[in-house]
């Protein structure tokens, strides 16, 4: 595992990105060797060259003990090289067997992948991993690498683990004299580099791509004459977390990288620090959140986030807590105690329209974001030309439009139409008139306490005479309060306001997509699950955690 240590000027973990790397000469210990064969190699390993050198002026970067990294021989073969010679210098020098053969392209990745493999771009034509006009048949392709999308975090640097870098040879065809002319170029970085500062311990900082984007998990990579020319994701991740060097420990105050594959984030990202507390609940600030706006992350680049601190009001973020019950329902959902934008359980909350994530004034189909002024002029989760002339047969909202994951960030997220129906059926719903003193009329939903679980389902509305096997009461029974909040269409406010409740779930109606499925639907005579609500209505939100 590579480790470094900056010496003199700047410790600041953006001179963790130029560290980088190694610029290799291979020199084989026997003179003049034949071309063919095996043979012992030492690589004298130096620093990437960097436009942005002055960024990190006076910061120096060394090697340590126990540095390894892979080379692929003349046959493709992964080799071990092991640091021999400059621990504690910026100049290393690493030993392993390598076997020359054929003239052909040499590749090294750092750090050492053992199940790497060389692939070529008719390789990858012919099982269909990239097409024929997408293929460089200059570049050589590495498959098996992999980027943490859990790393370790690292004081003023990243996690050795996700400093990936590669080399290749581009003389090999030219081998005359394998003493001075088996070379590799330099290591150079395949990662960017997101960086944030911190004022307070936290239990994890995630980086996560708003529209699912590959941030992070499996992927090969083009190695052109240049250096990486692109990263090809094959088992992908939308998120990367930082977390405590030691399991029960904190992220402490200061300054982390966080490494992501390069790329175009064309929703954005969102950025928080999450910590747990002493009751299990999580509370989280948010750095930072670019929502719809695409942003650009370069290899070798460091893009600073800024500091998160309580009293730095310019810097973008929220401290917010966020309570939640567990209901003790067979999938494990935790729902939250209030809705989105409220902070008491008998708050009303915001008003969102179906895909959207900011409460507004007017909720109608002109002011609706994904179409062109009409129900039939859709832009995004369409299953039918009939709606619109852009069909992307997406049914479930993206989590860059989901109005409780974007406010609340985290894990929380709208529930489905399967939890909410998971919630109708496993618990006990009681109506009132009243809730805890505050006026406001809906349904607690309680954890079923009977021991056979007769009370699930049931429902005890203002009109029918059941009678629970439990007992059940707000002081000392885990429950949800659910107002009867209303909703809200074109300016105005509904005439259900104060009568009946209505919140979305994620799942879009197949053969309609104007209308919505499994809407959660009471009031004081029944709770079901409705799909009668356009999209570019205003309802309720309850958060859920998975």
């Amino acid at each position: 595992m590579k480790q470094f240590k900056l010496y003199s000027g700047m410790a600041a973990v953006c001179a963790m990105l130029t560290l980088a790397s190694c610029g290799n000469d291979i020199e084989l210990t026997e003179a003049q060797a034949p071309v063919k064969g095996e043979y012992k190699v030492t690589f004298t390993a130096s620093q990437e060259s960097n436009a942005t050198r002055t960024a990190v002026d006076g910061a120096n970067v060394v090697w340590q003990e126990g540095d390894a990294i892979t080379v692929f021989d003349g046959a493709g073969v992964a080799c071990p090289f092991e640091l021999a010679k400059g621990a504690g210098e910026t100049t290393g020098e690493f030993e392993g067997t390598i076997t020359v053969t054929e003239p052909k392209k040499y590749c090294a990745v750092y750090p050492l992948e053992p199940e790497a493999t060389i692939l070529s771009a008719a390789d990858l034509v012919q099982d269909n991993m990239i097409s024929a006009d997408e293929a460089d048949e200059s570049a050589t392709y590495i498959d098996g690498l992999i980027l943490p999308d859990v790393q370790t975090a690292t004081p003023d640097g990243f996690d050795p683990l996700a400093a990936i870098m590669t080399a290749r040879n581009d003389n090999a065809d030219k081998i005359e004299n394998t003493e001075k002319d088996l070379s590799l170029g330099e290591f150079k970085h395949v990662c960017a580099f997101v960086k944030v500062t911190t004022t307070e311990p936290y239990d994890k900082i995630t980086f996560t791509a708003n529209g699912g984007d590959s941030i992070a998990g499996g992927f090969m990579a083009e190695v052109g004459a240049d250096g990486v020319s692109r990263v090809i994701p094959t088992s992908p991740s939308c998120t990367v977390s930082l977390v405590p060097a030691v399991e029960g420990t904190k992220i402490a105050a200061g300054t982390y990288l966080i490494a992501i594959l390069p790329g175009t984030l064309e929703e954005g990202f969102t950025m928080s620090c999450t910590s747990i507390d002493s009751e299990n609940k999580e509370v989280t600030t948010m750095v930072r959140s670019y929502n719809g706006t695409t942003s650009a992350f370069s290899r070798h680049s460091v893009v600073n986030m800024g500091t998160v601190e309580e009293t730095q009001t310019h810097v973008t973020w929220v401290r917010s807590t966020h309570d939640y019950v567990d209901l003790g329902l067979t999938s494990g959902t935790k729902w939250a105690t209030c809705n989105v934008g409220a902070t008491t359980p008998e708050g009303y909350g915001d008003y969102f329209a179906w895909g959207e994530i900011s409460p507004k004034n007017d909720y109608s189909w002109e002011t609706y974001k994904w179409c062109n002024g009409s129900g039939t002029s859709l832009t995004k989760y369409n299953t039918s030309s009939e709606y619109g002339p852009v069909i992307d047969n997406k049914s479930t909202l993206d989590a860059s439009d989901d109005a409780a994951h974007m406010n609340w960030h985290g894990a929380w997220r709208m529930p489905t139409g399967d939890e909410i129906y998971e919630l109708l059926i496993g618990c006990y719903w009681e109506w009132t008139e009243d809730y805890n003193n505050t006026g406001v009329k809906g349904y607690i939903v309680y954890k079923v306490e009977d021991a056979n679980n007769d009370d699930k389902g049931k429902q005890k509305t203002a009109n029918n005479n059941y009678t629970p096997i439990g007992s059940y009461n707000i002081a000392n029974t885990a429950h949800i309060f659910l107002p009867v909040a209303g909703s809200h269409v074109d300016t105005d406010f509904d005439s259900y306001v104060g009568l009946r409740g209505n919140y979305w779930s994620t799942t879009l109606e197949d053969t309609e997509p104007t209308l919505v499925l499994d809407v959660l639907l009471f009031d004081s005579d029944y709770a079901t699950w409705n799909s009668d609500y356009f999209r570019f209505e205003g309802l309720s939100v309850r958060a859920v955690l998975p």
